[in-house]
């Protein structure tokens, strides 16, 4: 039998899936980042937080007796942690009394936080600064010394820690996806060729020797399915074909 041209129904199926696939994955990657940036956010800030907090009980005394030494070493203390990037300590007229950058602070620090009454319950204050001349986008997290009648203590928490996790755990779910992709796909064509697409060749292959006058080949298939009940309506079709045209020829 001659066949035409057309696409075979396993390969519809195959891309129909890894259509369907990819959209999902698309969607489920967008959600995952957002909870993940999220989360990651949260919880820089409130190690940010943390950090302030505990310089903030250690200075309040070294600031009023204006023991910079004193300051110093307590922020020596924390400045080599991976995600901070500076830290600084202000008196109330948020004037710099030390920091991690030894008297050369950026002038986008400088200007970048300025403590203001907040509605809220928060002790501390958030603040997203960029520093141009160090390529750097950072956190910038400012918590009073006495309420901030003796001072502020301020803490840049890198932006880049939140961005090297996100694109780990994306790039970690996206070989996931893409795995699981690949075998749906192979599993989804093992199952269209033997409950379908074969099945579907061989009553077409079936359907032509009947229409050529051949009736005398059973039309067995073993699936039990819409394809099944269609080969049983071909082979009753095939029998009483036979047994009219055995009747016409006994005429």
């Amino acid at each position: 039998m001659k066949k035409s041209n057309y696409i075979s129904l396993r390969w519809k199926i195959g891309a129909s899936i890894l259509i369907g696939t990819f959209l999902f994955s698309l969607v489920i990657l967008t959600i995952t980042y957002r909870y993940v940036n999220k989360i990651l956010t949260e919880s820089l800030i409130e190690q940010g937080r943390i950090v302030a907090a505990n310089i903030s009980e250690l200075a309040a005394e070294k600031l009023i007796e204006d023991d910079i030494v004193s300051l110093k070493s307590i922020i020596e203390k924390y400045k080599y942690y991976s995600n901070i990037q500076y830290i600084l300590i202000e008196d109330f007229n948020n004037q710099i009394k030390t920091d991690t950058y030894n008297g050369d602070v950026p002038r986008e620090i400088v200007e970048g936080h300025v403590f203001k009454e907040a509605d809220d319950n928060k002790s501390y204050q958030v603040q997203k600064i960029t520093i141009a001349s160090e390529n750097t986008k950072v956190y910038d997290i400012l918590e009073p010394i006495k309420e901030g009648l003796l001072g502020f203590v301020r803490v840049g928490m890198r932006q880049s820690y939140i961005e090297s996790h996100l694109k780990s755990t994306i790039l970690f779910l996206g070989m996931v996806f893409l795995g699981g992709t690949f075998l749906a796909i192979i599993l989804a064509i093992f199952i269209v060729t033997l409950q379908i697409t074969r099945p579907i060749s061989y009553l077409t292959d079936m359907a032509y020797k009947i229409s050529m006058g051949d009736f005398n080949t059973p039309v067995r298939v073993a699936v039990k399915n819409e394809i099944g009940i269609l080969s049983e309506a071909i082979e009753r079709m095939r029998e009483s074909l036979k047994t009219s045209i055995e009747r016409l020829r006994k005429h």
